[in-house]
């Protein structure tokens, strides 16, 4: 089981690169806030009609509250503030921002799960805090931009934790669907009264607005296999593996979107401390 779930958490990886790079290219094309709304729609519609297989499933409240809840967090606070994020600082400078994750899954599992912490985690938050430094000393001046990003890797967090809790109810891919489907709906009703009512804005769907829906389709099943290694692994070794997607979207960005994204020898140093205190965190003992 360890070794197929260790496929699937790169999977994950490589599936959250193709989202984010898919998204960068829609904010190029079209309005980031509209492209929200229709990503969240795709994915939502998309696992209500999977979820329909496992209609005969039964789940108690606990598991559909928490479900909701690590939805709305990262599937309609997160997503929306990413992709704010990702419109003015570009994929490759949002993903290494977002990679802070890392850190604060760890210390949210630590104060809210009981995850053991031990000295490897404060190396691998100095280093991750060190990329982080490094990529906004001089290369990205935009502060709003910075704390956008570093709420993502927050809120993305403590969404797993929430989905750690459920997924360990019902373990298995047929509550990772349902899950799955739960906090997309509910981040769709809720985003869709924020669209719609507060900012007083109308969808015209146009083909500007495809990469948005390849976006919701990737990340959609990003999430899928996300839930399922949560209901093995602790958050801070699902988050870790995760946070290895920026090496995917380096690749992507560097073919597809070279044009509008940061790439010097500062940026690559910040990936990479960033990435090697992932891959101490990935060193420590895993609780099964």
């Amino acid at each position: 089981m360890v070794a197929v779930l260790d496929f699937w958490l790169f999977g994950i990886a490589a599936l959250f690169s193709m989202h984010q790079v898919s998204v960068r290219i829609g904010t190029i094309r079209a309005d980031t806030l509209s492209g929200t709304l229709i990503s969240i729609a795709t994915t939502a519609i998309l696992f209500s009609a999977l979820a329909a297989l496992f209609s005969g499933m039964h789940f108690n409240s606990e598991f559909l509250m928490l479900m909701i809840t690590a939805g709305l967090i990262h599937f309609f606070l997160a997503r929306t503030v990413f992709y704010q994020c990702i419109s003015r600082l570009g994929a490759n400078v949002a993903a290494t921002l977002a990679t802070t994750r890392i850190f604060f899954a760890a210390v949210l599992g630590y104060f809210l799960l009981g995850e053991s912490v031990g000295y490897k985690l404060a190396i691998a938050a100095i280093l991750v805090f060190a990329g982080v430094f490094v990529l906004t000393f001089h290369v990205v001046s935009d502060g709003y931009g910075i704390a956008l990003g570093l709420l993502t890797g927050f809120l993305t967090a403590l969404a797993s934790v929430f989905a750690r809790k459920g997924m360990e109810l019902f373990p298995g891919i047929g509550s990772a669907i349902a899950g799955t489907a739960l906090g997309y709906l509910s981040s769709l009703l809720l985003f869709f009264v924020f669209y719609s009512l507060i900012m007083h804005r109308k969808l015209e769907f146009s083909r500007s607005f495809l990469p948005f829906v390849a976006g919701g389709i990737f990340v959609g099943f990003g999430h899928l296999l996300r839930y399922i290694a949560l209901a093995y692994y602790p958050v801070c070794f699902v988050e870790t593996f995760v946070s290895m997607y920026p090496l995917f979207t380096y690749s992507l960005s560097g073919v597809l979107i070279k044009n509008v994204e940061v790439f010097n020898m500062r940026f690559f140093v910040s990936a990479f401390l960033i990435l090697l205190g992932a891959a101490i965190l990935l060193s420590m003992p895993v609780k099964l």
